[in-house]
């Protein structure tokens, strides 16, 4: 029955109108994916202060100061929107700034405060705590496949 969806009999649903048959998400990757996502992004978001992706545009500009808005979203895959959501979010608590570029001056480049800088230190070190708790779950090889996998599927 390749590519095909079994349909449940009646005998076969679950006991109870509240309980969720799950099956065809679950066989999907795209909704595996997502979902451990959703569940990596909540405890990381707990864990340190911030969520991923205010974490990616964080870390870039501290690994990179006076990358632009745009090649910051570029490089991340985000809109202008969102990116620029994100960035006003961190400006806004003091962890990088809006600065003219020396090369353009029609661009904004981006800088870590001097709190920044230190904010920096202290959630990346969550987030390296963070990524070995997680991580923790699988031996090496099977973290070295899992990253192999993903880049494959990536296209990288």
């Amino acid at each position: 029955m390749s590519g095909s969806v079994a349909v449940k009999s009646s005998a076969e649903k679950l006991s109870t109108d509240n309980e969720v048959d799950m099956t065809v998400l679950n066989e999907k990757l795209g909704y595996r994916i997502r979902i451990l996502e959703r569940l990596l992004n909540k405890e990381f978001t707990r864990k340190t202060g911030m969520t991923t992706v205010q974490f990616s545009v964080f870390s870039l500009v501290a690994t990179n100061e006076d990358l632009s808005q745009v090649a910051i979203g570029e490089a991340l895959a985000m809109d202008r929107a969102s990116t620029m959501a994100i960035i006003d979010k961190l400006e806004k608590a003091g962890l990088l700034e809006r600065r003219k570029s020396v090369h353009d001056r029609r661009v904004h480049a981006l800088q870590l405060t001097e709190k920044g800088r230190k904010e920096f230190i202290s959630v990346n070190n969550k987030v390296i705590k963070y990524d070995l708790a997680f991580s923790g779950r699988l031996t090496e090889l099977e973290m070295a496949s899992f990253n192999m996998y993903l880049k494959k599927l990536m296209g990288f």
